[in-house]
């Protein structure tokens, strides 16, 4: 994000005097924006679009958290206990460095500033309502963006093959080459395309000792890529994590479009249940399906802590129901973002505050996003069948705005 406009010093003229206000305080008196009705556009009183200098297909509308629906019944608890996460993630970066995205709302030093001021249990709604304000976005002219699910798998594992564990999950091979945006493995002298899904399934990776450990069901390693983490029960009980640790350099390939386009699964039922269903009904199809899709996901050994999210991009643990996944050239990490969107389960809305900590391979600009939800099979569930129309606002502090 750009710099502050008026400066560090102000800043910190304002930080003190926030340490001092008790969780009752009144906020400080701002001019007020103008105003427009709700529209056919936008069920929500909007004040007038602010034109982002970073992008000028988005537009930010000033809102009230009193007109947002469902924000009295939120569990803010929950959301501020997420938005902590983002605070410690701050606390270890310097000051001056920039939040990322299209949205002006000051550096890290600001951020830190706002995890300082003390919150008392029973308050946390105050605390956002009374340091920040929620800004309605609209990209090409449009409120409404796509936002899917996704989770924690668990699968069976061991860390030596076994005829039952003979599905290999791989760590970043050790010829695998990443220069600038190039990723590929030296053949003759010359930077190549490293192997697809397709060679690697072939045996290209054989003798390199990039096994981390196997497990026992081939479609439900395809889908944990997919997810980008899970978690292994191996054969003595315990539990191992894995993490994103890379990727090959090939182009992601959904193999959900290919069963819409050649007809096999309606477009309105394409999901990942309805796609394991396709899949074990046709399994000599379904191998051939899976290998459609040149990118493979790397993973690393983790820490399995059964009351831990996986660690996102934020490079902090995510909380079910309340880390989104964005696209991290629009939206800063960290921050929080109120969701309203049609919930999976169907005749509910999910309106939730929810903090950016994580980015996804398809999630693609600024009204897109990724809910986290858990893990096991209940979090699956809710995770696969999530294709729902929805409304972002961003939270900006008061004293700063976008922009």
């Amino acid at each position: 994000m750009p710099a502050i406009k008026h400066g560090f010093k102000r800043y910190e003229l304002w930080l003190a005097t926030a340490l001092l206000l008790n969780a009752c305080s009144e906020a400080p008196k701002k001019p007020e924006l103008p105003t427009t009705t709700a529209t056919a556009s936008s069920p929500y009183r909007l004040g007038a679009p602010i034109r982002l200098k970073n992008d000028s297909t988005v537009l930010a509308y000033p809102a009230e958290f009193h007109n947002l629906p469902g924000w009295h019944n939120n569990d803010h608890a929950s959301a501020y206990a997420s938005f902590k996460r983002s605070c410690q993630v701050w606390r270890k970066q310097a000051d001056e460095k920039k939040l990322g995205g299209i949205f002006e709302i000051g550096r890290v030093g600001d951020w830190k500033n706002l995890c300082q001021i003390p919150v008392a249990s029973g308050s946390e709604r105050h605390f956002f309502e009374h340091w920040f304000r929620p800004y309605a976005l609209a990209n090409s002219g449009s409120f409404e963006g796509l936002f899917t699910g996704y989770y924690l798998p668990e699968l069976h594992g061991s860390y030596r093959k076994t005829a039952r564990f003979n599905v290999p999950v791989y760590g970043i091979p050790n010829d695998l080459v990443k220069q600038g945006p190039q990723i590929g493995r030296y053949a003759q002298g010359n930077l190549v395309p490293y192997y697809d899904r397709a060679e690697i399934t072939a045996g290209a990776l054989a003798g390199k000792h990039a096994e981390l450990l196997w497990v026992d069901n081939e479609v439900d390693a395809f889908f944990m890529e997919v997810q980008g983490s899970g978690r292994v029960i191996m054969e003595d009980g315990h539990i191992q994590g894995v993490g994103y640790a890379g990727k090959n350099g090939r182009s992601y390939y959904a193999i959900g479009k290919w069963l819409v386009d050649n007809g096999y699964i309606p477009r309105e039922q394409i999901s990942m249940q309805s796609i394991r269903s396709w899949i074990a009904q046709n399994p000599e199809q379904g191998r051939q399906l899976l290998l459609k899709n040149p990118s493979v996901v790397f993973f690393k050994l983790t820490n399995a802590d059964p009351g831990e999210g996986p660690v996102g991009t934020m490079n902090t643990p995510l909380t079910a129901g309340y880390s989104l996944a964005v696209d991290k050239n629009y939206l800063p990490l960290g921050v929080p973002l109120w969701l309203d969107a049609e919930h999976p389960a169907g005749n509910q809305r999910l309106q939730r505050l929810v903090m950016a900590q994580d980015t996804g391979g398809a999630i693609k600009g600024a009204i897109r996003g990724d809910v986290y939800w858990g893990q096991g099979p209940n979090a699956g569930e809710m995770a696969g069948i999530m294709k729902s129309t929805g409304r972002l606002f961003i939270l900006a502090p008061k004293h700063i705005g976008v922009g």
